[in-house]
């Protein structure tokens, strides 16, 4: 869920998805994977789960709706971009 909302920020707010980074691993030293998209990389982080025994599919498929739900949300609703009327409102 947190994968799949970051994503879909991510993808919002820089309006583009596709962004070659490398992430280090923090509980094993000297490992390292790189994606080619935040979307690959939320898919990698939900797969992950599976195959560490945590979740089952259908927990990780309704998870991945949810969070991009609640991005879409946040994206509505508090990362919006303020008109220049709001501003003069304001002052």
């Amino acid at each position: 869920m947190i994968s799949a909302a970051g994503a879909t920020v991510l993808n919002a707010v820089l309006q583009r998805d596709h962004l070659d980074f490398t992430v280090t691993s923090e509980v094993l030293p000297g490992v390292e994977r790189s994606f080619a998209s935040f979307s690959a990389a939320a898919v990698e982080a939900t797969q992950s789960r599976i195959f560490a025994g945590v979740h089952f599919r259908n927990d990780l498929t309704s998870g991945h709706r949810l969070g991009r739900d609640v991005a879409d949300f946040v994206l509505d609703h508090f990362l919006t971009r303020r008109h220049r009327q709001d501003e003069d409102d304001v002052r």
